[in-house]
């Protein structure tokens, strides 16, 4: 679970999520003299830690395949002819 992969997925999401609770917070004041950083940056914080705990429960990004066939070549060869004596291309197109 704690692959390479989902490290760069879980911190891509909570960057993400900081700068959009960034933008949204900075956004709710009338200009830009009257925003409160301390609650900007603590905000945005709180954001990043909760996305990265919600990634704790599995990133779709990051999953790898379970059904991931490995074949051999004579395998693949087989299951071609097989196609082709089908009548069908074992590109998938069928013959016209």
């Amino acid at each position: 679970m704690f692959t390479r992969i989902w490290f760069v997925a879980a911190l891509t999401r909570a960057l993400r999520t900081l700068a959009q609770t960034a933008v949204a917070l900075i956004g709710t004041t009338a200009v830009i003299e009257g925003v409160d950083w301390r609650v900007v940056a603590s905000g945005s914080g709180l954001a990043a830690v909760l996305s990265l705990r919600t990634s704790l429960a599995g990133l779709p990004e990051a999953a790898e395949p379970a059904d991931r066939v490995t074949l051999t070549r004579d395998e693949v060869l087989e299951a071609n002819a097989d196609t082709e004596a089908a009548g069908n291309d074992p590109a998938g197109f069928p013959y016209a």
